[in-house]
C-alpha cells in the first residue's frame, strides 16, 4: 500500500482525525471514475446528479467487509468476567480459584488451559476445542452479517482506462465511465476513503473493540487481487433512521464511452447525447491502442 495510506489508516483507527483528515486531503485525487452500463438508471443518475449506494451483500466479492478477531483474546476476556465465573458455579457447583482465573486470563491458549482445569476438577466438557472455536466463529459471522446491513457503499476508481474495469462494470465495454471531481462536495469528500489492499484479513482484538471506525475500515480492506482497481469508496453507515441510498454529487467533468458503445439501444444513446449537450459535458470515445493492449482516449 502507499505510505501515506498506511499512515492515514493508522491515524483513523486511533481516532486521530485531526491528523488523518488533512493527510487525506493533501493526497486527494483530482478525478474519480465510475464505470456503469448504459441504462435508464444510469441516465437517471446523471440527470439528477446522484450516486447509488449499494448494499454490501450485492457486491461481487464474497470477502467484502471481512474481518477477524483474536479468538484467544476474546476467551481471555470472557474467562476474566464475573458473568463467566457465576455461570461456572451455576453449571458445576464449583468455583474457580484466583490462581485458576489468572491462568485462564494470561494463557496463550486459554481454552486448552480451561480443559486442564476442568479435568483436574473432574468436570466433563461438552465442547471440544474445535467445537468451541466453531461456536465462537459462528457468533462472529452473525456480527458481520448484522454489520453489513448497516453499511452502504459506492466505489470509484482512479483510472478510466482499465480493460478489466470496462469489462466487469461497464457491460463489457458497451457502457460508460463517468469522471467526477468531488473535492468541493462536502459529504462525498468527508466519506470517501482509499481502499487498502492486503494479503490477509484484518484482525481486531475482541468483540467490544468493533466500533464504528472498525466497521467502516472493514469495508475498505480488500484482497491484493483487486489492487488493479485503484479503488476509493464512499461508505455510509446507518445512524438512527438516517440511512440514505442516494447521495448528491456534482455534475460529471466528462463521460467516456466504451469501445463497444455503439451497440447500445439508440434511444439510450440519444438520451446520453442530449444530457451531455445540455450540460456542456464532453464525451470521449475510448479506443484500442493500435500496437498495445491498452485503451486510449479518442
Amino acid at each position: 500500500m502507499k505510505n501515506w495510506q498506511n499512515k492515514y489508516w493508522k491515524m483513523m483507527l486511533a481516532e486521530n482525525f485531526d491528523a488523518a483528515i488533512p493527510l487525506k486531503l493533501n493526497n486527494f485525487p483530482g478525478s474519480f471514475y465510475k464505470y456503469r452500463a448504459l441504462s435508464e438508471r444510469t441516465i437517471d443518475i446523471l440527470e439528477k446528479n446522484y450516486i447509488w449506494l449499494a448494499e454490501i451483500a450485492s457486491l461481487n466479492d464474497p470477502f467484502e467487509c471481512s474481518i477477524q478477531f483474536d479468538n484467544n483474546e476474546c476467551l481471555r476476556k470472557y474467562y476474566g468476567s464475573q458473568d463467566f465465573h457465576d455461570l461456572f458455579v451455576q453449571m458445576t457447583d464449583k468455583a474457580l480459584s484466583s490462581a485458576e482465573i489468572r491462568l485462564l486470563t494470561k494463557s496463550q491458549k486459554p481454552y486448552e488451559e480451561y480443559i486442564k482445569i476442568c479435568a483436574a476438577k473432574n468436570i466433563p466438557l461438552k465442547l471440544s476445542p474445535e467445537q468451541q472455536l466453531s461456536k465462537v466463529q459462528d457468533r462472529w459471522s452473525e456480527i458481520i452479517s448484522e454489520t453489513n446491513r448497516k453499511l452502504r457503499i459506492c466505489s470509484f476508481s482512479l483510472n478510466n482506462d482499465s480493460l478489466l474495469l470496462w469489462s466487469h462494470y461497464a457491460e463489457e465495454h458497451k457502457g460508460i465511465c463517468i469522471e467526477y471531481d468531488l473535492l468541493d462536495n462536502d459529504i462525498a469528500r468527508a466519506y470517501i476513503q482509499p481502499v487498502i489492499y492486503s494479503s490477509k484479513v484484518p484482525k481486531i482484538g475482541i468483540f467490544e473493540d468493533y466500533n464504528t471506525i472498525q466497521m467502516v475500515a472493514s469495508s475498505l480492506i480488500k484482497s491484493k487481487e483487486w489492487e488493479y482497481e485503484q479503488e476509493w469508496r464512499i461508505t455510509i453507515f446507518k445512524q438512527s433512521e438516517n440511512f440514505p441510498q442516494k447521495l448528491q454529487v456534482p455534475k460529471p467533468v466528462a463521460i467516456y464511452l466504451g469501445t463497444r458503445f455503439e451497440a447500445n439501444n439508440e434511444e439510450l444513446k440519444e438520451k446520453l447525447y442530449q444530457f451531455a449537450a445540455m450540460n456542456n459535458i464532453p464525451l470521449y470515445p475510448m479506443k484500442k491502442h493500435p500496437q498495445e493492449f491498452r485503451l486510449i482516449r479518442g
